[in-house]
């Protein structure tokens, strides 16, 4: 057989076969994979919206919680018009039962309003919760020009605290999100009126959508995916949905299940054509082109396999002869610039998926996953360990007193502490690194101000309280955080002890914690071992 003929013939099979494999595929697994990808990526989406929105309500309610305390000359400091500015309060005013303005403690624009309309006054008096600041529902004081805006209202003797707040910063987070051809975020307040939406008439009417479904579940407090169909953009959506905690706002991201079809429809009508233009060109080849074609064909065809098998990592700097056709040029450069995006856009995403937003170290699931992978471990090669439950000692008292911009970049500093001491590092080009690479020591953010650490192969006892007590000398010191604030922190750990208080996750997680409370209970700035309980090991 000529070499013409056997490379037509086997430029023909290299198509056939992976175009009857696409035909086989059938077009619903791809529609699967697409939905799956949605249920991914958009509920994380959600979710961390929910958290960006969580930390706003809990630094809006903390500063106007200590407004009333201030004196006029700090009311009206810069830092302070600044601070309040930047959080998008519009007036802060103390005002009686009919609405008429006793102090003026704050006015964006300078010009304090003198007294506010009876539909205001009422809206205040429905949120209202003696002791506490609450924030109402969407609504608009046509007469001050407010625009629209949330009340941040708190009981102060027989007089209510004011504030109007702006929603300009939930419009702008809410626009922030917008991927395929109508995909969004939609925020709502308590009661299901519109915060946030692709469609600006929809804001301004604070149009009412309590009745889709995910806003019902939403507001009842429920995450997860839901499909339904939506009046604004005429067509089924399938969207991510979440609840911000404390605010009560809900958190939907949809996306037309049209969007997900047409790329299940592109995927298999793009491979069938790319093979066919594949099988055509086979069959037109002559020889001395075929020895130019083979080599580039062979080198996207060994990547294509390697990305199939799950090798991300593929090198595609090999160089083209002059003479290959412009399309095989603009194919090579879109196809690495593809995998480029895809892998971008993996690693941000299992970014956010397994590691804590704030400390960069790995979250409680991430943590569940590679404790669970050492102990399997550990069990095979008989070797000891500890599981550390670390609280830190009044972590709330800096909140309550700095705010939680200072308590999260104490929290981030700590985290960066923690992970160059322990010589640990989570900024890998492959999430699943330390997975398959497991470090020794495992540390870990729970949550709050709650960070675990596994250690592995520890010889005793004595071993985890000398690396501990050399720890805590690290952690436990002066921190210089933002504005000038300097704080010392102390800390109380519980150890669980491998195998001795447990062989399970579980089993040792909660024997580390009761030890953590001990050591708390016994004046805190400590280090506590759980008791040995021989019913956890049977």
């Amino acid at each position: 057989m000529k070499l013409r003929h056997l490379l037509v013939i086997t430029f023909a099979i290299i198509v056939i076969i992976p175009m009857t494999l696409f035909w086989i595929w059938p077009y619903s697994k791809a529609l699967e994979l697409e939905v799956k990808e949605v249920n991914e990526k958009h509920l994380v989406i959600a979710k961390n919206l929910s958290a960006a929105f969580e930390r706003y309500y809990q630094d809006v309610t903390g500063i106007f919680s200590i407004v009333a305390f201030q004196s006029q000359k700090q009311l009206e400091s810069k830092e302070f018009k600044q601070l309040l500015n930047s959080y998008k309060f519009k007036e802060i005013i103390v005002i009686d039962d009919e609405g008429i303005v006793q102090r003026c403690l704050f006015s964006a624009n300078g010009n304090c309003i003198e007294s506010v309309k009876n539909d205001i006054v009422l809206l205040a008096k429905e949120t209202l919760k003696e002791g506490t600041i609450q924030i109402s529902t969407v609504t608009e004081d046509k007469t001050n020009n407010s625009g629209l805006i949330l009340l941040v209202v708190k009981k102060v003797n027989n007089n209510i605290l004011l504030a109007y707040l702006s929603t300009d910063y939930i419009v702008q987070m809410g626009k922030r999100v917008a991927f395929g051809q109508k995909g969004h975020a939609a925020i709502v307040d308590q009661a299901g009126n519109v915060l946030a939406h692709p469609l600006d008439s929809w804001i301004q009417e604070r149009k009412n959508m309590i009745a889709i479904s995910p806003i019902k579940k939403m507001l009842a407090g429920k995450t997860g995916v839901d499909e339904f169909y939506s009046p604004a953009l005429k067509g089924d959506m399938i969207a991510g949905y979440t609840q911000v905690p404390n605010a009560k706002w809900g958190v939907m991201v949809p996306q037309p299940i049209k969007e997900l079809e047409n790329k299940a429809d592109a995927i298999d009508q793009t491979a069938i054509f790319v093979m066919l233009l594949g099988l055509g060109l086979a069959l037109l080849i002559t020889i001395p082109v075929s020895l130019i074609l083979i080599k580039p064909l062979e080198n996207l065809l060994r990547a294509i396999k390697l990305i199939e098998q799950g090798n991300s990592n593929v090198n595609l700097k090999w160089n083209l002869s002059k003479l290959i056709p412009l399309e095989l040029q603009l194919l090579k450069m879109s196809f690495a610039n593809m995998m480029q995006n895809i892998e971008r856009n993996k690693k941000e995403i299992s970014k956010l998926a397994y590691f804590d937003a704030t400390t960069g170290l790995p979250n409680r699931n991430y943590f569940y996953r590679l404790s669970n992978k050492a102990l399997d471990k550990m069990l095979k090669t008989n070797q000891k360990g500890a599981l550390v439950f670390i609280d830190f000692d009044g972590f709330k008292a800096v909140n309550d007193t700095h705010g939680h911009r200072v308590g999260d970049e104490l929290l981030f500093l700590f985290g960066k502490r923690l992970a160059s001491f322990l010589s640990f590092n989570s900024e890998y080009e492959q999430i699943n690194y330390l997975t398959d690479n497991l470090p020794l020591i495992i540390p870990a953010r729970l949550g709050g101000d709650e960070f675990v650490i596994l250690f592995q192969d520890i010889e005793n006892r004595k071993e985890v309280e000398l690396k501990l007590q050399t720890l805590f000398e690290v952690l436990f010191l002066k921190y210089e955080l933002h504005d000038g604030v300097e704080l010392t922190i102390t800390g109380s750990a519980g150890v669980a002890l491998y195998p001795e208080n447990g062989c399970r996750y579980d089993q040792l997680m909660k024997s580390a914690d009761i030890a953590m409370y001990d050591a708390k209970s016994a004046g805190k700035n400590r280090i506590k071992f759980a008791a040995t309980n021989r019913a956890v090991l049977s």
